[in-house]
Protein backbone atom coordinates (compact mmCIF):
# COMPACT_ATOMS: atom_id res chain seq x y z
CA UNK A 1 0.00 0.00 0.00
CA UNK A 2 1.52 3.38 -0.93
CA UNK A 3 2.05 5.56 2.16
CA UNK A 4 0.00 8.37 0.62
CA UNK A 5 -3.18 6.31 1.02
CA UNK A 6 -2.87 5.95 4.80
CA UNK A 7 -5.30 8.34 6.49
CA UNK A 8 -6.45 6.39 9.55
CA UNK A 9 -4.73 4.66 12.45
CA UNK A 10 -5.87 2.12 15.04
CA UNK A 11 -7.65 4.59 17.34
CA UNK A 12 -9.17 6.76 14.63
CA UNK A 13 -10.37 3.56 12.92
CA UNK A 14 -11.93 2.39 16.20
CA UNK A 15 -13.55 5.81 16.61
CA UNK A 16 -15.10 5.74 13.14
CA UNK A 17 -16.36 2.19 13.68
CA UNK A 18 -17.62 3.10 17.16
CA UNK A 19 -19.56 6.12 15.97
CA UNK A 20 -20.88 4.40 12.85
CA UNK A 21 -22.33 1.59 14.97
CA UNK A 22 -23.26 4.08 17.75
CA UNK A 23 -25.36 2.07 20.21
CA UNK A 24 -25.40 4.99 22.68
CA UNK A 25 -26.85 7.51 20.22
CA UNK A 26 -29.08 4.93 18.52
CA UNK A 27 -30.65 3.68 21.75
CA UNK A 28 -31.21 7.25 22.95
CA UNK A 29 -33.42 7.83 19.89
CA UNK A 30 -35.02 4.48 19.16
CA UNK A 31 -35.69 3.10 22.65
CA UNK A 32 -39.02 4.87 23.03
CA UNK A 33 -40.14 3.89 19.54
CA UNK A 34 -39.77 0.21 20.41
CA UNK A 35 -41.48 0.25 23.81
CA UNK A 36 -44.85 -0.66 22.28
CA UNK A 37 -43.46 -3.96 20.95
CA UNK A 38 -42.62 -5.90 24.10
CA UNK A 39 -41.52 -3.08 26.39
CA UNK A 40 -38.17 -2.70 28.10
CA UNK A 41 -37.58 -6.42 28.77
CA UNK A 42 -37.98 -7.20 25.07
CA UNK A 43 -35.61 -4.38 24.11
CA UNK A 44 -33.03 -5.38 26.71
CA UNK A 45 -32.99 -9.11 26.03
CA UNK A 46 -33.41 -8.53 22.32
CA UNK A 47 -30.38 -6.25 22.37
CA UNK A 48 -28.33 -8.85 24.24
CA UNK A 49 -29.36 -11.51 21.72
CA UNK A 50 -28.64 -9.20 18.81
CA UNK A 51 -25.30 -8.33 20.39
CA UNK A 52 -24.34 -12.00 20.53
CA UNK A 53 -25.46 -12.56 16.93
CA UNK A 54 -23.64 -9.47 15.64
CA UNK A 55 -20.49 -10.46 17.54
CA UNK A 56 -20.59 -13.80 15.72
CA UNK A 57 -21.08 -11.93 12.45
CA UNK A 58 -18.13 -9.65 13.24
CA UNK A 59 -15.95 -12.68 14.01
CA UNK A 60 -16.73 -13.90 10.50
CA UNK A 61 -15.85 -10.51 9.02
CA UNK A 62 -12.67 -10.32 11.11
CA UNK A 63 -11.62 -13.71 9.77
CA UNK A 64 -11.98 -12.31 6.25
CA UNK A 65 -10.40 -8.92 7.07
CA UNK A 66 -7.28 -10.73 8.28
CA UNK A 67 -6.88 -12.11 4.75
CA UNK A 68 -8.35 -9.50 2.38
CA UNK A 69 -7.39 -5.83 2.72
CA UNK A 70 -9.78 -4.09 0.34
CA UNK A 71 -12.20 -1.17 0.65
CA UNK A 72 -15.10 -3.31 -0.61
CA UNK A 73 -15.75 -4.81 2.82
CA UNK A 74 -18.24 -7.67 3.11
CA UNK A 75 -19.11 -7.41 -0.58
CA UNK A 76 -15.50 -8.09 -1.61
CA UNK A 77 -15.05 -10.78 1.03
CA UNK A 78 -17.95 -12.68 -0.51
CA UNK A 79 -16.45 -12.20 -3.99
CA UNK A 80 -13.23 -13.90 -2.94
CA UNK A 81 -15.11 -16.77 -1.27
CA UNK A 82 -17.46 -17.58 -4.18
CA UNK A 83 -16.24 -20.02 -6.87
CA UNK A 84 -15.16 -18.00 -9.95
CA UNK A 85 -17.87 -19.44 -12.24
CA UNK A 86 -20.63 -17.95 -10.01
CA UNK A 87 -18.85 -14.81 -8.89
CA UNK A 88 -20.22 -12.20 -11.31
CA UNK A 89 -23.90 -13.13 -10.96
CA UNK A 90 -23.89 -13.44 -7.16
CA UNK A 91 -21.49 -10.65 -6.19
CA UNK A 92 -23.19 -7.98 -8.31
CA UNK A 93 -26.45 -7.74 -6.30
CA UNK A 94 -24.48 -7.97 -3.05
CA UNK A 95 -22.43 -4.95 -4.08
CA UNK A 96 -25.60 -3.01 -4.76
CA UNK A 97 -27.17 -4.05 -1.45
CA UNK A 98 -24.06 -2.98 0.45
CA UNK A 99 -23.94 0.37 -1.38
CA UNK A 100 -27.64 1.13 -0.94
CA UNK A 101 -27.49 0.06 2.70
CA UNK A 102 -24.88 2.72 3.42
CA UNK A 103 -26.80 5.36 1.47
CA UNK A 104 -29.89 4.64 3.58
CA UNK A 105 -27.77 4.59 6.74
CA UNK A 106 -26.36 8.01 5.95
CA UNK A 107 -29.86 9.35 5.25
CA UNK A 108 -31.04 8.05 8.64
CA UNK A 109 -28.06 9.63 10.42
CA UNK A 110 -28.68 13.00 8.76
CA UNK A 111 -32.37 12.85 9.72
CA UNK A 112 -31.44 12.18 13.36
CA UNK A 113 -29.02 15.12 13.40
CA UNK A 114 -31.71 17.37 11.90
CA UNK A 115 -34.18 16.30 14.60
CA UNK A 116 -31.60 16.81 17.36
CA UNK A 117 -30.80 20.29 16.06
CA UNK A 118 -34.42 21.45 16.20
CA UNK A 119 -34.84 19.80 19.62
CA UNK A 120 -31.93 21.83 20.96
CA UNK A 121 -33.60 25.00 19.70
CA UNK A 122 -36.85 23.96 21.41
CA UNK A 123 -35.07 23.43 24.72
CA UNK A 124 -33.75 26.97 24.53
CA UNK A 125 -36.98 28.43 23.11
CA UNK A 126 -40.00 26.30 24.21
CA UNK A 127 -42.36 28.07 21.77
CA UNK A 128 -40.33 26.77 18.81
CA UNK A 129 -42.26 24.09 16.85
CA UNK A 130 -40.00 21.15 15.96
CA UNK A 131 -42.67 19.48 13.79
CA UNK A 132 -42.49 21.98 10.90
CA UNK A 133 -41.39 19.79 8.02
CA UNK A 134 -39.57 22.36 5.88
CA UNK A 135 -37.30 23.24 8.80
CA UNK A 136 -36.37 19.59 9.27
CA UNK A 137 -35.75 19.30 5.55
CA UNK A 138 -33.45 22.33 5.39
CA UNK A 139 -31.39 21.19 8.37
CA UNK A 140 -31.24 17.70 6.86
CA UNK A 141 -29.82 19.15 3.63
CA UNK A 142 -27.34 21.22 5.63
CA UNK A 143 -26.06 18.10 7.41
CA UNK A 144 -25.72 16.24 4.10
CA UNK A 145 -23.80 19.21 2.66
CA UNK A 146 -21.43 19.44 5.65
CA UNK A 147 -20.60 15.72 5.50
CA UNK A 148 -20.11 15.98 1.73
CA UNK A 149 -17.79 18.96 2.11
CA UNK A 150 -15.69 17.34 4.87
CA UNK A 151 -15.42 14.13 2.87
CA UNK A 152 -14.38 16.12 -0.20
CA UNK A 153 -12.12 18.83 1.23
CA UNK A 154 -11.29 17.76 4.77
CA UNK A 155 -9.99 14.21 4.49
CA UNK A 156 -7.10 14.91 6.86
CA UNK A 157 -9.47 16.23 9.50
CA UNK A 158 -11.88 13.27 9.50
CA UNK A 159 -9.79 10.93 11.74
CA UNK A 160 -9.38 13.75 14.29
CA UNK A 161 -13.08 14.63 14.20
CA UNK A 162 -14.02 10.98 14.71
CA UNK A 163 -11.63 10.74 17.67
CA UNK A 164 -13.12 13.88 19.23
CA UNK A 165 -16.65 12.60 18.69
CA UNK A 166 -15.74 9.26 20.26
CA UNK A 167 -14.10 10.84 23.33
CA UNK A 168 -17.08 13.14 23.91
CA UNK A 169 -19.51 10.22 23.52
CA UNK A 170 -17.63 8.06 26.04
CA UNK A 171 -17.40 10.95 28.53
CA UNK A 172 -21.10 11.79 28.11
CA UNK A 173 -22.07 8.13 28.56
CA UNK A 174 -20.20 7.96 31.88
CA UNK A 175 -21.45 11.35 33.12
CA UNK A 176 -25.12 10.83 32.24
CA UNK A 177 -25.13 7.24 33.50
CA UNK A 178 -23.94 8.45 36.90
CA UNK A 179 -26.28 11.46 36.82
CA UNK A 180 -29.38 9.35 36.11
CA UNK A 181 -28.44 6.69 38.63
CA UNK A 182 -27.99 9.34 41.33
CA UNK A 183 -30.73 11.86 40.53
CA UNK A 184 -33.56 10.05 38.76
CA UNK A 185 -36.51 8.49 40.60
CA UNK A 186 -36.38 4.74 40.01
CA UNK A 187 -38.92 2.54 38.26
CA UNK A 188 -39.48 -1.00 39.49
CA UNK A 189 -37.06 -3.74 38.52
CA UNK A 190 -40.05 -5.71 37.24
CA UNK A 191 -40.85 -3.10 34.57
CA UNK A 192 -37.25 -3.20 33.34
CA UNK A 193 -36.48 -6.93 33.48
CA UNK A 194 -39.77 -8.85 33.53
CA UNK A 195 -42.98 -7.09 32.54
CA UNK A 196 -43.60 -7.02 28.75
CA UNK A 197 -46.01 -4.64 27.07
CA UNK A 198 -47.97 -4.96 23.86
CA UNK A 199 -49.39 -1.81 22.29
CA UNK A 200 -48.94 -2.98 18.71
CA UNK A 201 -52.54 -4.08 18.21
CA UNK A 202 -51.51 -7.69 17.63
CA UNK A 203 -53.19 -10.16 19.98
CA UNK A 204 -50.02 -12.12 20.73
CA UNK A 205 -47.48 -10.57 23.12
CA UNK A 206 -44.92 -13.08 21.89
CA UNK A 207 -45.40 -11.79 18.35
CA UNK A 208 -45.04 -8.20 19.58
CA UNK A 209 -41.76 -9.14 21.26
CA UNK A 210 -40.62 -10.64 17.96
CA UNK A 211 -41.37 -7.34 16.22
CA UNK A 212 -39.33 -5.59 18.90
CA UNK A 213 -36.21 -7.39 17.69
CA UNK A 214 -36.03 -4.88 14.85
CA UNK A 215 -35.38 -2.11 17.38
CA UNK A 216 -32.55 -4.10 18.93
CA UNK A 217 -30.95 -4.90 15.60
CA UNK A 218 -31.22 -1.34 14.30
CA UNK A 219 -28.87 -0.08 17.00
CA UNK A 220 -26.09 -2.47 15.91
CA UNK A 221 -26.58 -2.27 12.19
CA UNK A 222 -23.37 -0.62 10.96
CA UNK A 223 -20.93 -3.15 12.42
CA UNK A 224 -18.99 -3.41 9.15
CA UNK A 225 -18.22 0.28 8.52
CA UNK A 226 -14.55 0.09 9.52
CA UNK A 227 -13.95 -2.59 6.85
CA UNK A 228 -14.15 0.13 4.20
CA UNK A 229 -11.05 1.79 5.67
CA UNK A 230 -8.84 -1.19 4.77
CA UNK A 231 -6.94 0.70 2.09
CA UNK A 232 -6.37 3.67 4.40
CA UNK A 233 -5.03 1.77 7.43
CA UNK A 234 -1.45 0.72 8.17
CA UNK A 235 -1.11 -3.10 8.22
CA UNK A 236 -4.87 -3.59 7.69
CA UNK A 237 -4.75 -7.39 7.92
CA UNK A 238 -3.44 -7.04 11.46
CA UNK A 239 -5.22 -3.86 12.58
CA UNK A 240 -8.71 -4.17 11.06
CA UNK A 241 -9.82 -7.40 12.81
CA UNK A 242 -8.88 -5.81 16.13
CA UNK A 243 -10.90 -2.70 15.32
CA UNK A 244 -13.97 -4.77 14.40
CA UNK A 245 -13.92 -6.84 17.58
CA UNK A 246 -13.15 -3.93 19.92
CA UNK A 247 -16.01 -1.92 18.41
CA UNK A 248 -18.71 -4.59 18.65
CA UNK A 249 -17.83 -5.82 22.15
CA UNK A 250 -17.58 -2.32 23.64
CA UNK A 251 -20.79 -1.20 21.91
CA UNK A 252 -22.76 -4.17 23.24
CA UNK A 253 -21.56 -3.43 26.78
CA UNK A 254 -22.41 0.27 26.45
CA UNK A 255 -25.81 -0.56 24.95
CA UNK A 256 -26.83 -2.95 27.73
CA UNK A 257 -25.83 -0.50 30.46
CA UNK A 258 -27.58 2.44 28.77
CA UNK A 259 -30.84 0.52 28.22
CA UNK A 260 -30.94 -0.45 31.91
CA UNK A 261 -30.11 3.10 33.08
CA UNK A 262 -32.80 4.66 30.86
CA UNK A 263 -35.27 1.93 31.79
CA UNK A 264 -35.00 2.63 35.51
CA UNK A 265 -35.44 6.37 34.85
CA UNK A 266 -38.79 5.97 33.05
CA UNK A 267 -41.48 6.93 35.56
CA UNK A 268 -44.03 8.97 33.62
CA UNK A 269 -43.91 7.46 30.13
CA UNK A 270 -46.88 9.43 28.79
CA UNK A 271 -45.29 12.76 29.72
CA UNK A 272 -41.98 11.68 28.22
CA UNK A 273 -43.59 10.66 24.93
CA UNK A 274 -45.61 13.88 24.68
CA UNK A 275 -42.52 16.09 24.82
CA UNK A 276 -42.42 19.23 22.71
CA UNK A 277 -38.74 18.61 21.91
CA UNK A 278 -39.55 15.72 19.57
CA UNK A 279 -36.95 13.52 21.32
CA UNK A 280 -38.32 11.65 24.38
CA UNK A 281 -34.90 10.98 25.94
CA UNK A 282 -34.37 14.73 26.37
CA UNK A 283 -37.64 15.00 28.30
CA UNK A 284 -36.64 11.97 30.37
CA UNK A 285 -33.38 13.65 31.37
CA UNK A 286 -35.11 16.94 32.10
CA UNK A 287 -37.69 15.24 34.34
CA UNK A 288 -35.19 12.89 35.98
CA UNK A 289 -32.72 15.65 36.88
CA UNK A 290 -35.21 18.52 37.18
CA UNK A 291 -32.76 20.52 35.09
CA UNK A 292 -33.13 22.17 31.70
CA UNK A 293 -29.34 22.58 31.59
CA UNK A 294 -28.83 18.80 31.83
CA UNK A 295 -31.26 18.26 28.93
CA UNK A 296 -29.58 20.98 26.85
CA UNK A 297 -26.18 19.43 27.55
CA UNK A 298 -27.43 16.03 26.42
CA UNK A 299 -28.90 17.58 23.26
CA UNK A 300 -25.47 19.01 22.45
CA UNK A 301 -23.92 15.58 23.07
CA UNK A 302 -26.46 13.99 20.72
CA UNK A 303 -25.58 16.54 18.05
CA UNK A 304 -21.86 15.81 18.32
CA UNK A 305 -22.38 12.06 18.62
CA UNK A 306 -24.76 11.70 15.71
CA UNK A 307 -23.01 14.37 13.64
CA UNK A 308 -19.74 12.43 13.73
CA UNK A 309 -21.74 9.24 13.17
CA UNK A 310 -23.21 10.80 10.02
CA UNK A 311 -19.71 11.75 8.90
CA UNK A 312 -18.51 8.18 9.48
CA UNK A 313 -21.37 6.75 7.44
CA UNK A 314 -20.53 9.23 4.65
CA UNK A 315 -16.94 7.99 4.64
CA UNK A 316 -17.99 4.32 4.50
CA UNK A 317 -20.60 5.08 1.82
CA UNK A 318 -18.13 6.79 -0.51
CA UNK A 319 -15.40 4.16 -0.02
CA UNK A 320 -17.73 1.25 -0.68
CA UNK A 321 -19.12 3.01 -3.76
CA UNK A 322 -15.60 3.66 -5.04
CA UNK A 323 -14.67 -0.01 -4.59
CA UNK A 324 -17.86 -1.13 -6.37
CA UNK A 325 -17.39 1.33 -9.24
CA UNK A 326 -13.77 0.16 -9.54
CA UNK A 327 -15.22 -3.27 -10.32
CA UNK A 328 -17.62 -1.78 -12.90
CA UNK A 329 -20.71 -2.34 -10.73
CA UNK A 330 -22.34 1.11 -10.82
CA UNK A 331 -23.42 3.49 -13.57
CA UNK A 332 -20.82 5.90 -15.00
CA UNK A 333 -18.06 3.81 -13.43
CA UNK A 334 -15.21 5.56 -15.25
CA UNK A 335 -16.39 8.90 -13.89
CA UNK A 336 -16.79 7.52 -10.37
CA UNK A 337 -13.20 6.23 -10.19
CA UNK A 338 -11.66 9.17 -12.03
CA UNK A 339 -9.41 11.18 -9.74
CA UNK A 340 -9.61 14.95 -9.67
CA UNK A 341 -6.47 16.66 -10.99
CA UNK A 342 -6.57 19.11 -8.08
CA UNK A 343 -7.54 16.95 -5.12
CA UNK A 344 -6.26 13.60 -6.43
CA UNK A 345 -9.35 11.82 -5.10
CA UNK A 346 -12.29 10.27 -6.99
CA UNK A 347 -14.63 13.15 -6.29
CA UNK A 348 -17.66 11.65 -8.03
CA UNK A 349 -17.59 8.70 -5.64
CA UNK A 350 -18.34 11.36 -3.02
CA UNK A 351 -20.70 13.52 -5.11
CA UNK A 352 -23.05 10.75 -6.28
CA UNK A 353 -24.09 9.12 -2.97
CA UNK A 354 -24.36 12.52 -1.27
CA UNK A 355 -26.68 13.66 -4.06
CA UNK A 356 -28.79 10.50 -3.65
CA UNK A 357 -29.05 11.06 0.11
CA UNK A 358 -30.16 14.64 -0.57
CA UNK A 359 -32.87 13.31 -2.91
CA UNK A 360 -34.10 10.97 -0.17
CA UNK A 361 -34.58 14.13 1.88
CA UNK A 362 -37.40 15.21 -0.44
CA UNK A 363 -39.24 12.06 0.61
CA UNK A 364 -38.51 13.06 4.22
CA UNK A 365 -40.12 16.44 3.53
CA UNK A 366 -43.45 15.08 2.33
CA UNK A 367 -44.03 11.67 3.92
CA UNK A 368 -42.88 9.99 7.14
CA UNK A 369 -44.23 6.63 5.98
CA UNK A 370 -42.31 6.68 2.69
CA UNK A 371 -39.12 7.87 4.38
CA UNK A 372 -39.42 5.15 7.05
CA UNK A 373 -39.91 2.56 4.31
CA UNK A 374 -36.69 3.66 2.63
CA UNK A 375 -34.82 3.58 5.92
CA UNK A 376 -36.44 0.21 6.69
CA UNK A 377 -34.78 -1.14 3.57
CA UNK A 378 -31.48 -0.23 5.22
CA UNK A 379 -31.65 -3.13 7.66
CA UNK A 380 -32.46 -5.70 5.00
CA UNK A 381 -29.75 -4.48 2.63
CA UNK A 382 -27.17 -4.41 5.41
CA UNK A 383 -27.88 -7.76 7.04
CA UNK A 384 -27.95 -9.64 3.72
CA UNK A 385 -24.66 -8.13 2.55
CA UNK A 386 -22.98 -8.55 5.96
CA UNK A 387 -24.08 -12.17 6.40
CA UNK A 388 -23.16 -13.21 2.84
CA UNK A 389 -19.51 -14.08 3.71
CA UNK A 390 -20.81 -16.52 6.35
CA UNK A 391 -23.11 -18.14 3.77
CA UNK A 392 -20.26 -18.40 1.25
CA UNK A 393 -17.95 -19.94 3.86
CA UNK A 394 -20.65 -22.41 4.90
CA UNK A 395 -21.57 -23.52 1.38
CA UNK A 396 -17.98 -23.83 0.15
CA UNK A 397 -16.76 -25.32 3.46
CA UNK A 398 -14.08 -22.60 3.61
CA UNK A 399 -12.24 -24.09 0.62
CA UNK A 400 -11.54 -20.64 -0.87
CA UNK A 401 -10.52 -19.03 2.43
CA UNK A 402 -6.74 -18.47 2.33
CA UNK A 403 -4.75 -20.08 5.10
CA UNK A 404 -3.50 -17.85 7.88
CA UNK A 405 -1.96 -18.27 11.30
CA UNK A 406 -4.32 -15.68 12.71
CA UNK A 407 -8.09 -15.44 13.12
CA UNK A 408 -8.83 -19.09 12.45
CA UNK A 409 -12.19 -20.02 13.93
CA UNK A 410 -11.49 -23.74 13.59
CA UNK A 411 -13.68 -26.51 12.21
CA UNK A 412 -15.48 -27.14 15.49
CA UNK A 413 -16.71 -23.58 15.99
CA UNK A 414 -16.85 -22.21 12.46
CA UNK A 415 -19.84 -24.13 11.07
CA UNK A 416 -22.23 -23.50 14.02
CA UNK A 417 -21.20 -19.86 14.01
CA UNK A 418 -21.94 -19.46 10.29
CA UNK A 419 -25.31 -21.18 10.68
CA UNK A 420 -26.21 -18.92 13.61
CA UNK A 421 -25.31 -15.78 11.64
CA UNK A 422 -27.32 -16.88 8.61
CA UNK A 423 -30.32 -17.79 10.77
CA UNK A 424 -30.23 -14.40 12.44
CA UNK A 425 -30.03 -12.64 9.08
CA UNK A 426 -33.12 -14.54 7.86
CA UNK A 427 -35.00 -13.64 11.06
CA UNK A 428 -34.16 -9.95 10.81
CA UNK A 429 -35.14 -9.85 7.13
CA UNK A 430 -38.54 -11.38 7.88
CA UNK A 431 -39.24 -9.11 10.86
CA UNK A 432 -38.21 -6.01 8.88
CA UNK A 433 -40.97 -6.69 6.34
CA UNK A 434 -43.83 -7.13 8.85
CA UNK A 435 -46.07 -4.12 9.68
CA UNK A 436 -45.32 -2.92 13.22
CA UNK A 437 -48.98 -2.03 13.96
CA UNK A 438 -52.34 -3.78 13.67
CA UNK A 439 -54.81 -3.23 12.13
CA UNK A 440 -52.78 -2.24 9.11
CA UNK A 441 -53.73 1.06 7.46
CA UNK A 442 -52.28 3.16 4.68
CA UNK A 443 -50.48 5.28 7.28
CA UNK A 444 -48.90 2.50 9.36
CA UNK A 445 -48.30 0.01 6.57
CA UNK A 446 -44.74 -1.26 6.26
CA UNK A 447 -43.73 -0.29 2.72
CA UNK A 448 -40.23 -1.75 3.01
CA UNK A 449 -41.10 -4.68 0.74
CA UNK A 450 -42.31 -2.23 -1.92
CA UNK A 451 -39.05 -0.27 -1.70
CA UNK A 452 -36.98 -3.46 -1.88
CA UNK A 453 -38.98 -4.63 -4.89
CA UNK A 454 -38.25 -1.35 -6.67
CA UNK A 455 -34.56 -1.70 -5.79
CA UNK A 456 -34.45 -5.24 -7.20
CA UNK A 457 -36.00 -4.02 -10.45
CA UNK A 458 -33.41 -1.23 -10.55
CA UNK A 459 -30.58 -3.71 -10.01
CA UNK A 460 -31.89 -5.93 -12.80
CA UNK A 461 -32.08 -2.99 -15.20
CA UNK A 462 -28.60 -1.89 -14.17
CA UNK A 463 -27.27 -5.39 -14.91
CA UNK A 464 -28.78 -5.58 -18.39
CA UNK A 465 -27.95 -1.99 -19.33
CA UNK A 466 -24.36 -1.86 -18.12
CA UNK A 467 -23.42 -4.43 -15.50
CA UNK A 468 -23.23 -7.55 -17.64
CA UNK A 469 -20.79 -5.84 -19.95
CA UNK A 470 -18.68 -3.82 -17.51
CA UNK A 471 -18.81 -5.67 -14.22
CA UNK A 472 -15.66 -7.61 -13.34
CA UNK A 473 -15.49 -8.66 -9.68
CA UNK A 474 -12.01 -8.54 -8.14
CA UNK A 475 -9.87 -11.64 -8.41
CA UNK A 476 -7.40 -10.54 -5.74
CA UNK A 477 -7.33 -8.15 -2.82
CA UNK A 478 -6.41 -5.19 -5.04
CA UNK A 479 -4.50 -3.41 -2.31
CA UNK A 480 -3.29 0.15 -2.59
CA UNK A 481 -6.04 1.65 -4.67
CA UNK A 482 -7.94 3.46 -1.94
CA UNK A 483 -8.63 7.12 -1.36
CA UNK A 484 -5.30 8.95 -1.21
CA UNK A 485 -4.45 11.32 1.60
CA UNK A 486 -4.76 15.01 0.85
Amino acid sequence: MPPSTISFGLWSGISLGWLSLNAFGGISFILFVGLSAGGLPAILYGFIGSGIAMTCLVLTLAQCAARFSTAGGAYHYTCFLIPPQYRRQLAYPLGWLNYLGYIFTHAACCAIVATATLSLVNLCRPEFDVAVRWRLFLVYLAVVAICWLLNLKGLKSIPTLELIGCYITVLAFVVYTILLLVKAPKASARSVFVQPTNDTGYASTAFAILLGLLTSFSTLISCEAACHLAEELPSPKRVLPRILLIVIVSQVVVGVIWIIVLGFAIIDLEKILNTTTGIPVLELIRLATNSDAAAIGFAVVLLINNGTSALGSAVAMSRQGYAFARDGGLFWNRKLVERSTLAEIPVWSIHLPSFLVALIGFVYLFSDAAFNAIIGGQGVCMIISFASPALALLVTRRKLLPSSRHWNLGGVWATPLYIFVIGYAVLVTIVALIPQRHPVTALNMNYTSLVLGALLIGMALSWFVEGRGSYAPPLDTEEGRGFPDL
